[in-house]
Formats: structure tokens, sequence, C-alpha cells
């Protein structure tokens, strides 16, 4: 069993939003009344284990998420803000140089890294996330896949049909032990990085183990109005089941 050390969080709050055809970033918008990324950081700060929250935000718009932070949690010494990147990469990679350069990071020391889009988050996925940890230096959390999926390398025929059963969808949060989360993006060149969608292909590239833990259905991302209305309806019934 490997050890646990100080727990991070960490927000990915850098995107523009523009599947979501508004001119204010998705994780601004109001969900319920309060903005998307602060269900977010509410949901990682329900977790006593999670001892400092740091979030990365696009640089046109820290002013507004300064200002939503201080609404809904005032001078709260768990949570910090920093400037996000041009891309997701970068955000995360901003966001981890923060914390490395307020804290001195130990190999035991681990990080989960959120969707600030991801609102639904809840408690028992969070501390999964945690105690899967202790057994594998990355973690990612995955839903099981209802539909049968399909692949297609020209877009018109069909080119293949995997096993639905060996085929899940991945959400987060997303575990990491810190420095072996560096340690794999230092060894992937340009190129590859490119490539990357998120962010635990960084350690599968890398050829690092990556466990999973089982998260929900309603966890998931709002991308688009549709995404957002189907959030605002089933707000009452996830705030049931997120403290379970």
């Amino acid at each position: 069993m490997k050890k646990i050390g100080k727990v991070y969080g960490v927000i990915l709050a850098g995107g523009s939003g523009t599947r979501m055809n508004s001119a204010t970033p998705k994780q601004f918008l109001p969900l319920g009344g309060v903005p998307i990324f602060i269900h977010s950081v509410r949901a990682l700060l329900s977790e006593p284990q999670v001892e400092e929250l740091w979030i990365g935000s696009n640089g046109d718009w820290l002013d507004l998420a300064t200002e939503q932070i201080a609404e809904f949690f005032g001078n709260d010494p768990r949570i910090h803000l920093c400037e996000g990147g041009a891309d997701r990469e970068g955000t995360l990679l901003n966001t981890l140089a923060a914390i490395e350069a307020h804290n001195e990071i130990g190999e035991d020391d681990i990080v989960l890294i959120h969707d600030a889009v991801r609102p639904f988050a809840t408690r028992r996925i969070i501390r999964d996330v945690i105690e899967e940890m202790k057994a594998c230096d990355v973690c990612n959390t995955v839903i099981q896949v209802n539909d049968t999926i399909v692949q297609s390398a020209d877009g018109t025929v069909i080119s293949g049909m995997p096993r639905r059963s060996e085929l899940f969808a991945g959400q987060s949060p997303q575990g990491f032990r810190i420095r072996a989360l560096i340690r794999a993006f230092q060894q992937l060149d340009a190129e590859t990085r490119k490539q990357l969608t998120e962010t635990t292909m960084v350690c599968f590239k890398s050829g690092m183990p990556i466990h999973i833990v089982h998260g929900e259905f309603f966890n998931f991302k709002i991308t688009t109005p549709y995404d957002l209305q189907v959030a605002e309806s089933i707000l009452d019934f996830v705030e049931e089941q997120r403290n379970k």
C-alpha cells in the first residue's frame, strides 16, 4: 500500500466555452443561481482531506473569478487562484507550477484534477479516488458505456465494433501523484502533447498503469446549452445524492 501525503485539488477553469454560444465562458454561467465552477469548488472542498484547492482561470476572466470566489467563499484560506494557459494542458501546467512555488511537494503528495464545468461530483467519488491512490500513481473516474460503440475510419462506413463490456467513459476528478505526473509530462515530446485531450493520457503514453474508480452518470460535463438545461432539471436530485 502506498502512502498518501498532502492532498491538493485543482479546478481547471480556463476554457472559453465556444460551444455554449455565450460571450461569458460557461464555467461562470449560473446553475441554480450559482456559477457552474462554484459548484465544482464546493464539491472538492466538501472532502476534508483536500487541504488546498487551486483554480486555474483564463487570464481575461481572472477578475470575474476572483469576484465570484469572494462572493461564495469569502477569504477561505484553502482556495488559491492562478492564471491559466492557452489550452487545458497549459492551464494545468501553470497551476501545478503555482502549487510547487508555494509548497514543498513530496513523492507521496497527490492532486485531484477536476473540470470546472463538471459540477456534480459526489463526496463518494472524491473519497474513492483518494482511497484508490493508496494502490496506484494514477486514477481515473469512469462510467460504463451503455450504448453500443462503433468505429469508422472514414466517417462513412463502420470499421469496428468494440466490446461494450470493455468500454468506459472518462470523467473527473482524476487522481495523480504530483511528482509522477510532472515526470510523465517531461517525457513527452511537444507533438505528442498537442494530441492530448485529457490528463490521464499523459500517464498512459508514458506507460503508467491507470486505475479506475466508478463515477456517476449524472457527473457529466456541461459544454452546450442543452447540457445546462439538463443540469438545471436534475440539480435538486443531485444535491440530495452528492453528500451521501
